[in-house]
Formats: C-alpha cells, structure tokens, sequence
C-alpha cells in the first residue's frame, strides 16, 4: 500500500486526490476527537467519589505498592492475579475512596495544615529512621520503589494529617466502655468444674456392612475428599557457603575481630549511651541566635516553649553512636559534654541544635569471658565473609549461569559445576510428596512458593538464601490434581463410611443420654449404664485446650448454663464425651488490672473505628460514588471482557 500511495503522489491527478483523502480524515478527527489519541483514551477514571476523581495510574500505582509491601512482609513472590482472587483490588480501592471521600470532607470544613507539620510527620515516622535518627536517604529509597516525586509524597502527607485531624474531631478522645470491659472479662476469666464421661466409639453398635451402592453413593457425595494433589517434578542446585565448612579453619584473629565487631553492636554488653534533645531551624541564623542565647545564660527549655514544644517532642531517647544514623549529628552529639549544646548541624530540613541530656558510660564483657561461646558464632560468620569461600562461589555461579544461558538443563548445569543435583520426583503446596509423606526440600517454604509460582521449561532466577548462597530450580513436569476413581479409594470409601456411621450412631446415642439427665436422671447413673467412671474436671476457661476435651468439647461445656448437659466429639476426633457444667467462678472485675493491660484502649480504639467506618460510609452515600470496573481490570493489566 505504501508503494501504491508512493507512485500515485508522483502525479498530479494522485496528488489531488489523496489531498482530498488527508483533508476528510483531519476533518473527521477533529470533529470526532483527535484528542483522544494524544489523552490515551476517553475516560481514564478508574472511580470517583462526588467531585475527587481516582485516576487509573493513582489507582495501579497504590495497588503495586501494597502488593509489593505484602511480598516483603511475606518473602514470597504473589501475583497479581493472585491478590486479585484474594480481594486486594477491592480493598485497595475501597480504601482509596474512603480516603478521597475524607479529604472532600475535610476541605468542606476549612481543615488545613502547615508545612512545618508536615515535615515534622515525616521525620518522625518510624519508616524513616535508622537508629532512631531520621535518614533521608531512606526516605530516597521509599519514594524511588513507590513511584512517587517528593512533592506527590509531601501532599499525600498533608492529606494523611488532615484526614488524621478530622478522625480526632470526630472519635478522638473516645472513652472505653465499662460495660463492654466487664462482658469481656467474664467471657475470659469464667472457670467452669465439669463432670464428664468420655465414650468410646466402640461402645455403640456396629453399623451394618455397607453394600456397593451405599460406597458409590458416599463416595460421589464426597468424591473432593479423595482426591490427588498436584504435584511438581523439580531439578534443583544448592550451593551455598555450608558447602566448604569442612576445610574453614578459626584463628584467635578470626574470633577477635568477630568479638570486636559484635560488641559495636551492643552484644557484650553495652557501648557508651548518650540521650539528647533536638530542636529543628528553618534557617542557620536562626540556629545561630539560638545557641548565642542559650550561651548567654537563656535556659534551653525556653527555646522548646518559644517553639511550642514539649520535652517528648524533642527527645532523641537514650542510643549508642551505632544507633544514630545521621554522621554529623552522630559526632557532635559524642563530642559535646554532658549538658552542653553542640554547634547548628545542617540536617535534611534545616538546621538543629541537640542538647546532651544524659550520658551512660561503656559497660563491656571481656573477650576471654565470652572467647569459648563464640567459636561457632565465628565459624558461621566467617563461612560468610570468607574472601576464598565467596570467591569459589561466584565461580560456581557463573559457571552455572552460563550453563543455562546456553540453553542446558539444570542437571546439566549442576555437573559443569561439579555439583550433585537434587532430584525431586514429586512434591505438593504444602511440601509432602502427594502420598502422605515430607519431602526434605532445600530453601524450605521460599523455594516452594517459588517453585509453584513457575512453569514447566521456564527459566527462574535462583533463590538467595539467607546465608548468602543459592538454589536454582527448574519445573520439569506437573501432574495435576485429580479425581482417584472409585475402584482406587474404595477401601478408603469403606473405612471412611463405616466410621462416619459410627461416629453418627454413637453421637445419637449420646443425645438420648442429654435427655435423660435433662429429664432427671443423674450423671452417676449414666455412669454405671455404661460402666464408666465419671471424670471431675477443674478450672476450664473457655480458651482452654484441653486434653480430654479439646477445643469443641471446651466450647461446648460453656455453650449453656450450670447444670445443662451437652456432648461433643471428644479430642482424640474418635471418642465423645458427656459433660455436665456443675460449677463456675470468676473472679471480680478489676477496672485497674484492664486499665495497665491496656484493654480499655482496645475497647475505645475498636468502637472509634466503628464509628469512623460508620461515618465514612455515610459520607460515601451522601457524596456518590461511582466505579469504573473496565479501568480498572485495564489498569491491572487484565481484559475488560
């Protein structure tokens, strides 16, 4: 076509007519929206809440980084079909209306917050810090993985505090409910004394033989019990530093400088502690008149009430030089005699005077106390710094790495480099071998996560592990789950059956008994019916896990009142027992012992989220909201249809 279009526009009659062709489709772009191209689609709004739009970017990018925040909490890869099946879409998007909903609110009502404050969140959160001293480069890295410009970041920042400032109008302060403390108590501090007779299951009478319809029909009613598991044909390499421990050998050196390095961290006692004060300056004059005013006799607590501040504001807490992150803050603190100042220090935003409150002197373990308790220490730490054990490694990992690069398999790789590989014939989710057996799998459940995460014939980064070396992984099959047919799992079917049978006729049996004490008889007579002595057990909470009762038969024993028989399934799953409440205590409410647990926070903390989930769903409802669910699914990478 472009050769056709070439050869026409040569000619003057070709040329006039695809002038005219051009001139219709500009016309028809601009009529129909040629801005469309340039803005990437008509409607990029993934939902809205009255007049705040959620744009599909905001919305793919806050969805990445709780997704990336649960993989590093869980040290397992998840995708994100994955958190899509467990709802993480939803809720990332609910809570960003929520949030978007309070923000209009709060503009509504005039709220607004300075940008001293601001700063002040962000340097005092805990994320930030590095030894308890705010470290901007932390904050770098937060930003860079989240996608986020520092002024995106800041006004997010504001929008939090302001949010936080409307949630205490409205629930802040909130007292914690008496009535609901002592409900609380009783429910976990009730002791119950029970009597009980614990029934075998061979005690009822044995059920009738069951015949081939009767298995085929239990069967094809629980078919999901017997089935298989998928299971995974896996190659792998391990190579790691525990590899060359044979030929390690410790020197006094070696366990000195361990010794050496340990006790910087605090270990063998503790390094010299110094707790200091900190006042931030936007400016260094300001910093600088400051300290000329405390020089000149103003006590350092007039400059915290001439900013507004209190002594828990400005508390930097007792650390070591280890524990402060920041250099020049770090020196001049350890430089500065007890209740000095130090001279401004430039920090990420701004200048700070520090005050050296208090300073605690060095306490340290001599090294031959601890020498023989840190050989082993020593020996694993040093299978890890060791130059030549780390130098044989790489060469194993290079050589391995360009084994598969040149498209070998993964037991090929292992013999270029001189390893034997480990060879898994089967394995399942949850690391049994699909047959009711474990399967001793090196990296544990990281490389299992791993190892279902991939496919047959794909290519996967190795694991690292945690002392530094590597497992490789190749899926070389895949059994999928299965449904066993009937003639493979009938003796199961049979066993099953007859036990399910069992248990049925023993816990109707047992029912008849309930009624007979409901309607007089008492447990002693029971008890010699069934030629079984009755058990007296003491002091049952109702978290207890008990070892006649187990978890059912404690919640049932607490089911009903003193005096009202029940019956359970007893906690060896085959048994059941009899139980008769025959006494309960508890102890009296102590509002002190609720207060120094800290149960009334709990109380006031759960009742203000109600409420604030309460009120935000009101403005919600108020405002409309309005979700686009094919933004969305695109905004996820997922098809619209």
């Amino acid at each position: 076509m472009l050769n056709a279009i070439r050869v026409a526009s040569s000619k003057w009659l070709g040329r006039l007519v695809l002038s005219v062709i051009m001139g219709v489709l500009i016309i028809s772009f601009a009529i129909w929206g040629i801005g469309d191209i340039f803005r990437g689609g008509v409607n990029r709004t993934a939902a809205s809440v009255g007049s705040t739009s959620i744009g599909a970017e905001e919305f793919r990018t806050t969805f990445n980084n709780e997704l990336r925040r649960i993989q590093q909490q869980t040290r397992r890869p998840v995708t994100t079909e994955q958190a899509r099946a467990f709802g993480l879409d939803r809720e990332v998007l609910n809570r960003t209306i929520d949030e978007a909903a309070l923000n209009q609110k709060a503009r509504a009502l005039g709220l607004a917050v300075d940008q001293p404050t601001i700063v002040r969140s962000i340097t005092e959160a805990p994320d930030f810090k590095i030894g308890g001293m705010f470290d901007r480069n932390r904050l770098a890295e937060a930003l860079q993985q989240a996608g986020l410009s520092e002024a995106q970041f800041v006004k997010q920042q504001g929008d939090l505090v302001v949010r936080l400032q409307l949630l205490n109008g409205l629930v802040g302060g909130l007292p914690g409910s008496e009535t609901l403390a002592r409900a609380i108590h009783q429910f976990r501090n009730e002791e119950r004394n029970l009597d009980v007779i614990v029934v075998p299951v061979d005690k009822a009478a044995a059920p009738a033989e069951p015949d081939e319809a009767a298995l085929k029909t239990f069967y094809e009613e629980r078919k999901a019990e017997f089935r298989t598991v998928e299971t995974r044909k896996v190659t792998l390499i391990q190579a790691g530093p525990a590899d060359f421990a044979a030929g390690l050998t410790i020197t006094e050196t070696d366990l000195k400088a361990y010794y050496d390095r340990q006790l910087a961290a605090g270990r063998f006692g503790s390094p010299e502690r110094r707790q200091a004060q900190r006042v931030l300056f936007d400016t260094e004059a300001e910093a600088k008149a400051a300290a000329e005013k405390v020089a000149a006799g103003t006590p350092f607590e007039a400059l915290l009430i001439e900013k507004k501040l209190n002594e828990k504001d400005v508390d930097l807490g007792l650390k070591s030089a280890a524990e402060i992150g920041d250099p020049a803050l770090r020196t001049a603190i350890f430089a500065t005699q007890e209740g000095r100042i130090t001279a401004p220090i430039k920090d990420a935003f701004g200048f700070v005077l520090v005050r050296v409150l208090k300073v605690e002197p060095a306490k340290i373990t001599p090294f031959e106390t601890v020498r023989g308790q840190i050989e082993g220490d020593t020996r694993a730490d040093k299978l890890q710094r060791d130059p030549t054990i780390r130098s044989k490694l790489d060469v194993i990992f290079k050589t391995i790495e360009e084994a598969r690069t040149s498209g070998k398999s993964l037991a090929e790789a292992a013999t270029a480099a001189g390893i034997a590989p480990v060879m898994l014939p089967a394995v399942d989710k949850q690391g049994g071998d699909g047959v009711g057996g474990r399967v001793a799998l090196p990296g544990g459940t990281d490389v299992l996560n791993a190892i279902f995460a991939s496919d047959i014939g794909l290519d996967n980064e190795p694991v690292q592990t945690r002392d530094g070396g590597h497992i490789w992984y190749e899926v070389n099959g895949v059994e999928p789950a299965r449904d066993k047919a009937f003639e493979e799992v009938k003796d199961q079917v049979k066993a099953r059956l007859v036990a399910d049978r069992r248990d049925k006729a023993l816990a109707e049996w047992l029912t008849g008994f309930v009624k007979k004490i409901d309607e007089g008889a008492t447990l002693a007579s029971i008890s010699a019916e069934l030629g079984i002595p009755v058990q007296r057990l003491t002091g049952l909470k109702r978290n207890a896990r008990d070892a006649v009762l187990g978890q059912s038969g404690v919640e049932r024993a607490f089911a009903g009142p003193v005096g009202k028989p029940v019956s359970a399934l007893a906690a060896d799953g085959v048994s059941r027992v009899l139980i008769v409440p025959v006494a309960t205590s508890l102890l009296p409410y102590d509002a002190a012992a609720d207060e120094k647990s800290g149960l009334g926070r709990q109380i006031a903390q759960g009742m203000a989220d109600d409420m604030m989930a309460q009120y935000t769903a009101g403005l919600k409802k108020t405002l409309g909201v309005s979700i686009n669910q094919a933004v969305v699914n695109q905004a996820l990478g997922q098809s619209t249809n």
